[in-house]
């Protein structure tokens, strides 16, 4: 038996459980895998945005041990279940939840807002973030960091996050966190340096086109359960809010923390909207005050240059295109590289990211950059900061240059489709191909990379892709949420679990669809090249689910949890 303790894994955000040895590839194509039973989320009619995460071996109230499967809703409930029977434990209520509006997300899909972001478990304790507000209205809403036994469901601590202050110096006035503003989506990390347990929260904004979007990150020291630093990422302007597909901020063996942030301005000195960064924390000493420090930073592109002005300037936001700027506009100009987190590779020393432009950036961990915004003056300064060269990620678009000097060269949605990237791409170090990184934008199939010394080298693509029912333009939005399972590293065996919609799920409730694939056995095209084989496809087997946007699959202990958006997580094991 395994657990998984936090979004995607691992806080390397790898998307990789290699603990897996029920199912097998030879397993699920022989055998095929069917829906055992359906965990039910009362309160909210669409259930989780949180990732369901599963402890093993915890001991409850009554005295009887279970593998728990830990729900977070959006109204604001935390329930665990027995991972393998579906009996329900305990339910703990962490507050009121918000009611759905359009101050919140124009597209009205969602009912409540509650636990948005993948709580954190450690030590048999559950830590969640839970956006409450005393009447249901955004105007009274604020957020708490709560602590929840395992054992009981019990909660003996809660932790306000309004009002948390961040000095940015260079003379500028002091940041305040106003819950009212923010949108606090990222999974939840929780880093451990010296024996300092550390929670890290990552938040963007309800609206990004309003003067008080940025992006936070705060620190809660786990002993004393007290916010202990924090830090925005724009203070002389706005912007660069941390919301990356729901991922969760990333941290690499050392315990540097990496955000990746979307549209803003950037200056290389108090803001970095557009930029992958990277944080270290130096935690609270007897005489001094914890520290949280923007040290590395990446921006491929500022927004001044996508829009066709002078890249050297820091502060042009583009607006977009009539719509409201809360939601993806499907427009080119909303660009927001924080669309997607950031993938570390430690084995490699590098880090992996894209965002809405639908490229794959490599950086060294060691030295992300630090470019300025006169270095757009000359592009290939910024692409030799690289480790790896930029290429087109999520879509082809014949033998264009992913980093031109002029950014408007690649403002084109490719036959009338986005194809932006959401959460983070998968990591896999194969026996067969070496490391490897599959990814599956939207509107588009699934694709295997290799990831060597020349960098990212296509392998092959699924034929099935990402909202195939979904009018043109623009297509769907979120594209395939990933995950893969694998008996060991050097395992034959391993599977890309694939979750996808039919249509946009940012704007209407769509069907959804759970594939299995063959991570590295691939077949062939008629025209050579390789392809992704499938070896399970719920669509051929008439089971209908809701697809959930931002949620992945978590394949774990010979089952598969699936969250929907019709109250339930799903869960399927072998038939």
């Amino acid at each position: 038996m395994s657990s998984t303790f936090t979004r995607s894994f691992s806080n390397s955000r790898s998307g990789t459980n290699l603990n897996e040895t029920i199912l097998s590839v030879d397993g699920v194509r022989r055998r095929g895998i069917k829906r055992l039973f359906s965990l039910p989320v009362p309160g909210d009619a669409r259930g989780v945005e949180a990732q369901p995460l599963i402890v093993e071996n915890v001991t409850i109230k009554d005295g009887t041990t279970h593998t728990l499967c830990i729900l977070a809703s959006m109204a604001n409930n935390m329930l665990a279940y027995d991972a393998d029977t579906g009996e329900l434990l305990w339910a703990t209520r962490l507050g009121n939840p918000i009611q759905g509006s359009k101050a919140i997300d124009v597209y009205t899909v969602n009912e409540k807002w509650g636990i948005l972001s993948t709580p954190v478990i450690s030590g048999g304790v559950a830590y969640a973030v839970a956006w409450s507000s005393p009447d249901g209205t955004v105007a009274n809403a604020h957020f708490d960091l709560v602590a929840v036994n395992l054992g009981d469901g019990s909660v003996f601590k809660r932790l306000g996050l309004e009002g948390v202050k961040y000095d940015p110096g260079h003379g500028l006035p002091i940041q305040t966190f106003a819950s009212v503003a923010r949108k606090q989506r990222a999974g939840l990390l929780m880093t451990n340096v010296n024996g300092v347990k550390t929670i890290f929260i990552g938040s963007g904004s309800i609206s990004e086109s309003a003067d008080t979007n940025r992006g936070w990150v705060i620190a809660v020291d786990v002993a004393s359960f007290t916010v202990s630093a924090a830090w925005s990422s724009a203070a002389r302007y706005s912007g660069g809010g941390i919301w990356q597909g729901a991922q969760g901020l990333a941290a690499d063996k050392a315990g540097y923390i990496y955000a990746v942030t979307g549209n803003g301005s950037f200056d290389g000195i108090t803001d970095f909207g557009e930029c992958a960064v990277k944080l270290i924390y130096t935690p609270p000493g007897d005489h001094s005050q914890a520290k949280l420090q923007c040290v590395d930073w990446f921006s491929p592109f500022s927004d001044a240059g996508r829009i066709g002005e002078d890249p050297t300037h820091t502060h042009i936001y583009a607006k977009g295109s009539g719509e409201d700027d809360a939601t993806n506009m499907n427009a080119y100009d909303d660009q927001d590289l924080g669309s997607g987190g950031p993938l570390v590779i430690d084995e490699l020393e590098l880090m992996l990211f894209a965002g809405k432009d639908g490229i794959a950036y490599v950086c060294h961990l060691a030295n992300l950059g630090k470019n300025l915004p006169a270095d757009f003056a000359d592009i290939g300064k910024v692409k030799a900061k690289l480790a790896r060269p930029p290429v087109w990620f999520t879509f082809y678009p014949g033998l264009l240059d992913p980093m031109p000097q002029d950014q408007t060269k690649n403002n084109v949605q490719w036959f009338n489709r986005t194809h932006h990237q959401h959460s983070t791409p998968v990591y896999y170090n194969s026996p067969q191909h070496g490391p490897m990184v599959f990814t599956m934008g939207e509107n588009g199939n699934l694709r295997a990379w290799g990831l060597d010394g020349a960098g990212l080298r296509y392998l092959a693509c699924s034929e099935e892709y990402a909202s195939w029912q979904a009018p043109v333009p623009y297509g769907g939005m979120p594209g395939g949420m990933l995950t893969l399972s694998a008996n060991g590293q050097a395992n034959g065996s391993a599977i890309v679990w694939v979750l996808m919609p039919a249509l946009d799920a940012n704007k209407v409730i769509s069907p959804g669809r759970l594939l299995a694939y063959d991570a590295q056995n691939f077949g062939t095209y008629p025209d050579g090249s390789r392809k992704m084989l499938k070896l399970w496809d719920s669509a051929d087997w008439g089971i209908n689910f809701t697809h959930n946007k931002f949620n992945v699959p978590v394949p774990i202990n010979g089952k598969v949890y699936v969250p929907t958006y019709s109250g339930t997580v799903d869960v399927y094991g072998l038939a």
